[in-house]
């Protein structure tokens, strides 16, 4: 399975659109800028980072073995990921840029990671998307071009709307974390998943530093990562 890639995607997809919108570059910082101190020297973050920024440079690769870009794709009805990963691009500074290398200990941090664990995130990501209601009929679509981002299998597609359709009790999905670094990833990807400006949204970010021990300066490099 890959659980990995579709992690990566819609991580990717969740986190450039918003820092796009707010004219953050806290997408970049993730996607391109990982390093040093905080959570961007953490492992697992840079493990994320790197499945996004993979994500977005497979997308790019298929483009252009179509004839297509992204760009001219945007453009187009806005149907799929083309425009979102147009705005990965521009976070990274344009193609020029988005076309180095990732650091390798990055790359090495993704492939260490488990499907086990990048479902766990994944079912973090649905949980924190379903705590202001059930998912509207467009989340439902995104998550479905997300899908065919990823280009899922059919077993994969049927995961995820079982876990869509009935999401783990957070009580279940914490039981799993045993440590730290587990927690501010599993923090991460849920405040990738949601728009912390609904009060519902707030309160379960507010749930999730509490039960999970997050620090005010790991929240708020959270917050500078997934604006």
């Amino acid at each position: 399975m890959s659980l990995k890639r579709i992690l990566g995607v819609m991580l990717a997809s969740r986190m450039a659109g918003r820092g796009r919108r707010r004219g953050s570059l806290g997408s970049a910082a993730l996607l391109g800028g990982l390093g040093g101190r905080g959570l961007r020297g953490k492992a697992g973050v840079a493990a994320l980072g790197y499945m996004a920024y993979q994500a977005y440079r497979d997308h790019q690769s298929r483009q252009r073995a179509s004839g297509s870009t992204a760009h001219a794709a945007s453009s187009g009805s806005g149907s799929g990921l083309s425009g979102i990963f147009d705005q990965i691009a521009g976070a990274l500074g344009g193609e020029a840029q988005s076309t180095e290398t990732p650091d390798p200990r990055h790359q090495q941090a993704a492939e260490a990671m488990s499907d086990d664990r990048a479902l766990l995130l994944i079912r973090g990501m649905i949980a924190a998307a379903h705590a202001d209601g059930n998912l509207s009929t467009d989340e439902r679509h995104r998550i479905a071009g997300q899908l065919d981002e990823a280009e899922a299998s059919a077993d994969e597609r049927r995961l995820i709307a079982t876990e869509i359709e009935n999401p783990k009790p957070i009580d279940t999905l914490l039981a799993r974390i045993d440590d730290h670094d587990t927690a501010i990833e599993f923090y991460l990807a849920s405040r990738a998943a949601v728009d912390s400006e609904t009060e519902a949204n707030r309160a379960y970010l507010t749930l999730l530093r509490n039960r999970l021990g997050i620090t005010e300066d790991e929240a708020r490099e959270a917050e500078e990562l997934a604006p």
